[in-house]
């Protein structure tokens, strides 16, 4: 039997968490071994290189990758609540899901983490960063934690496992920035969900327009990259469950998945293929940075980040065709795709430890020497460090090779071992918490004053006192 138009299957979402997974290692290995695929050609007056073209250039380019966790962050936290609240009319259970959801969040975030920085911590203290520290690639410097004492090192773990959700600094896995703003965004949206719980339709949609129409209004730093991305999330969760509005959809599939989506797609990508650095070394770069970047407009407003906004619109312009298309949707629901997407936050934890050392070593050899560190010149001027030079192109293709595998075996053997440990120490803490037990949770309600054991054991209501004509709770 078919599936109804608004019990379609959002497979796709983890479909696109595996894609975006992949999206995020890819920008992190252009990063570290071809840096100028970030622009739109190597020199000013250089030939573009195929994968600096529009549209080829945005895997590589990033931007896009945390955006886009966020944006499903907002889908599934809003997804099950609203489900609940609305399709099955049981309001009291999407609000107990929301509590729940609220208190798994930040163990099922923090505690897999912790871990992850934990073992780059333990590489850090054996040396292994070296030839990371002393390699000629800017970025990947700046990634690895410089080599310190032991004691230090001791110290840097316990700050920075405060510190990754305080001010978003890691310095053993600066990957984790997001994590952050992924955790509050979360809050962001279960906020929203209480608040609009009870309200009609037309004004649950009004207020998730709202939020996004002020997170791109205000040109504060990530805005775009977290609050707005969250709030789509939101009102594309509510779409979904819309009766009126998949009906919709499934009548106008040809054009949506032809014509709109595409469409769609073709405009978001030009625009959200604006280079990160150099602009004016391209024809078709030169052209955004006049009509969108040089005296605002609505998709850069004045005083915000081009690349950013650039890349937002992109997204946006993504993720609607994806909730538009049942054609898109049925192809990230690939079981390949799904894999990753299961797999995708493992991957997020453990590429950068793997990038940093095994990587590394093969590209620029595992001692990190020779190298020069900086000093003084023979007439009192500073000398600059002399930074190691990479092998060369297949190093660094074998380099590629292996990381990718070593990765993605990683990532499998966290999710069976790690990552499962983490989700039972959460849900032992949620049982505890909140009374799975019906024992325990007539327990808890007598404890909150909210019931009263009779003397059979059982539950009682609880008592009403008269005061003259108006009745009053117990004290």
């Amino acid at each position: 039997m078919s599936t109804r138009p608004n019990q379609r299957s959002i497979k796709w979402v983890e479909g696109l968490r595996g894609v975006t997974s992949v999206l995020v290692i890819t920008t992190h290995v252009s990063r570290a071994f071809d840096f100028a695929l970030f622009w739109p050609a190597d020199s000013e007056d250089g030939t573009p290189r195929l994968l600096q073209l529009p549209y080829l250039r945005i895997p590589w380019q990033g931007r896009i990758g945390v955006p886009i966790f966020a944006f499903l962050t907002g889908f599934v936290c809003a997804y099950k609540p609203l489900k609940l609240a609305y399709p099955q009319g049981n309001t009291a259970a999407a609000l107990k899901s929301i509590a729940r959801s609220a208190f798994r969040r930040p163990p099922r975030l923090v505690l897999p983490a912790l871990v992850a920085t934990f073992i780059s911590f333990a590489v850090s203290c054996l040396g292994a960063y070296k030839a990371a520290n002393r390699c000629n690639s800017f970025w990947v410097r700046f990634d690895a934690p410089d080599h310190v004492s032991f004691r230090e090192n001791v110290r840097r773990l316990f700050t920075t496992s405060l510190t990754t959700w305080t001010n978003t600094e890691n310095i053993f896995d600066r990957h984790q920035w997001a994590m952050r703003p992924l955790l509050i965004g979360a809050f962001q949206v279960y906020i929203v969900l209480a608040a609009t719980i009870g309200m009609r339709f037309q004004y649950r949609m009004l207020v998730h327009l709202l939020l996004i129409m002020y997170w791109l209004m205000n040109v504060n730093a990530l805005t775009e990259t977290f609050g707005a991305m969250l709030a789509l999330g939101t009102l594309l969760a509510e779409l979904s469950q819309h009766r009126p509005t998949q009906n919709f959809i499934s009548s106008h599939q040809r054009l949506l998945t032809f014509v709109v989506a595409p469409l769609l797609l073709l405009i978001g990508g030009f625009i959200g293929s604006y280079p990160m650095e150099h602009e004016d070394w391209s024809t078709w770069s030169r052209f955004l940075h006049k009509y969108l970047v040089d005296g605002g407009s609505i998709v850069v407003p004045r005083d915000s980040e081009p690349h950013r906004r650039t890349s937002a619109f992109f997204i946006m312009c993504a993720a609607v065709s994806l909730f538009l298309s049942p054609a898109l949707q049925s192809l990230l629901s690939h079981r390949l795709l799904i894999w990753l997407g299961h797999h995708s936050f493992a991957v997020y934890l453990v590429h950068g430890t793997i990038l940093r050392t095994v990587a590394i070593w093969i590209v620029y050899g595992i001692t990190g020497e020779p190298w020069e560190p900086a000093g003084k010149n023979e007439d009192g001027t500073d000398r600059e460090p002399v930074w190691i030079l990479p092998r060369g192109r297949p190093y660094k293709t074998v380099a590629v090779l292996v990381f990718t595998v070593l990765t993605y075996v990683s990532a499998w053997a966290w999710m069976r071992w790690v990552d499962s440990a983490c989700a039972r120490v959460t849900q032992w803490l949620e049982s505890k918490v909140f009374g799975d037990e019906e024992g325990e949770a007539n327990g808890s309600l007598a404890e909150k004053g909210y019931a009263h054991v009779n003397g059979n054991g059982g539950i009682s209501r609880p008592q009403i006192y008269q005061d003259g004509d108006r009745k009053v709770p117990p004290p």
